[in-house]
């Protein structure tokens, strides 16, 4: 794999400053793909080797983002033909060096193709343990060391995962409890795990809606939410014993995108079905009871809709990119488009805020920064050069992490900011783990 570095700066999310630097904590940081690290820049050249760029071959295959906790970086992928073995690894942050690497025997097996999700579910992680999904419906719970806590398998307890392209949402924490959403063909659920022992503090039915989106956590007075978003509908249940709090029917194309929390409101994409049955994103106020769906939708979009990534809300706008690659900026209170852009290819990866810049990671590799706001101003662009598609991105202080297909990436930035950079040099590759 060649790798070529563009003018793009990503950064960890956490609670406070001293800690933003070194957590990238979940699927999209903390949920939500805004980035508070400090001093980094947002372009630069950068040529030859520099101390702390590393390129890491992996086991096998994943569409899974990179997750960091302080020193250390996990990541998941599958191998085999039925993809029965499942890789969790981690990384030394510094210099790529394999710390260690768990393989388990997935319990329900399903032939590899490119039509099936391949290790995607992206790990969470907090001070004591790593947690980690596979579509297989294997849950792993493992200490830094990589030392196992618990585990278990939700369709050996409550049934197989059907539909046709596989699982992949992913596990959020909400207080003790570890979160797992299961839409698909069969009988749905969300699933309550005691973060400690594994042990099911609650499960509760949801509609049969298929879903490959990952759940939202918003934080209220009256305790923690839980936003699901699947075929048709977005719900909200209670983090302390499940029970549903409102929803909002009537959806199409919204099963794809993960919800984004913003204050008060909720963004949800959709995908664009066609003319005569269209999507529809849509702004929900957060507040309501039972069946909000004429009460609480403040606006919906068939102009602005997503694709693979999840809409990202920043300093009042909303930036959504469809399935073609086209980037919308929306107003957050108004649904009004302020621009459009097609970008360099379509995005698997959710677009990411550093500061007052959005960046685009599209699935090849092309990368594009933009200045925030309602004025469309194109930062830079330059390229990821690889064979595989680009999925997702972690960050942390100086330095971000992308995960393709079969390899992890690290980029350290060294160079002072400066206009568009010229075409770098490739950075240097790791042996393959």
């Amino acid at each position: 794999m060649r790798l070529w570095l563009l003018p793009a700066v990503l950064s960890g999310l956490c609670c406070s400053t001293s800690e933003a630097e070194s957590l990238w904590p979940g699927f999209r940081g903390t949920g939500n793909s805004v980035s508070t690290a400090q001093n980094l820049p947002l372009q630069w050249e950068l040529r030859g080797r520099r101390p702390g760029n590393w390129n890491v071959r992996l086991p096998g295959y994943g569409q899974s983002s990179p997750v960091v906790w302080e020193n250390q970086v996990y990541v998941t992928a599958v191998s085999g033909e039925m993809k029965e073995t499942l890789h969790l690894l981690a990384l030394n942050l510094a210099d790529g060096e394999k710390l260690w690497d768990r393989e388990y025997p997935a319990t329900q097996k399903v032939k590899d193709s490119d039509a099936v999700s391949r290790g995607a579910p992206t790990p969470v992680v907090d001070k004591d343990h790593v947690y980690v999904m596979f579509e297989s419906g294997d849950i792993f719970a493992l200490t830094h060391a990589g030392e196992p806590v618990w585990s278990r398998s939700v369709v050996r307890d409550y049934g197989e995962f059907k539909g046709p392209h596989g699982y992949s949402s992913s596990p959020v924490l909400a207080g003790d409890k570890l979160i797992v959403q299961v839409c698909h063909g069969g009988p749905s659920y969300l699933l309550a795990l005691n973060r400690t022992t594994g042990e099911t503090v609650w499960k509760v039915d949801h509609p049969a809606q298929t879903g490959w989106s990952s759940p939202a956590i918003v934080h209220t007075n009256d305790g923690d939410q839980i936003v699901v978003s699947s075929a048709g509908s977005v719900r909200s249940f209670r983090a302390e014993d499940g029970r549903e709090v409102w929803f909002v029917t009537g959806l199409i194309g919204n099963s794809t995108a993960s919800p984004t929390v913003a204050g008060d409101l909720v963004v949800i994409g959709a995908g664009q079905r066609d003319a005569g049955d269209p999507a529809a994103s849509v702004a929900i106020k957060l507040g309501g009871q039972g069946d909000v769906t004429s009460t609480h939708v403040l606006w919906k979009s068939q102009k602005a809709t997503t694709g693979y990534s999840s809409p990202l809300v920043h300093q009042g706008h909303a930036y959504i990119v469809n399935k073609v690659g086209v980037a919308s900026c929306v107003d957050i209170l108004t649904g009004e488009i302020r621009w459009t852009e097609r970008l360099a290819g379509t995005c698997w990866a959710s677009p990411v805020a550093v500061g007052d810049h959005v960046v685009f990671f599209c699935k090849d590799g092309d990368v594009m920064v933009f200045q925030t706001g309602p004025e469309k101003a194109l930062v830079g662009e330059s390229t990821i050069s690889s064979t595989d598609i680009l999925y997702g991105v972690a960050a942390v202080d100086g330095a971000w992490i992308a995960r393709t297909g079969r390899a992890l990436v690290k980029v350290t930035s060294e160079a002072p900011m400066g206009g568009r950079p010229k075409t770098a040099e490739a950075a240097p590759t790791a042996p393959a783990q």
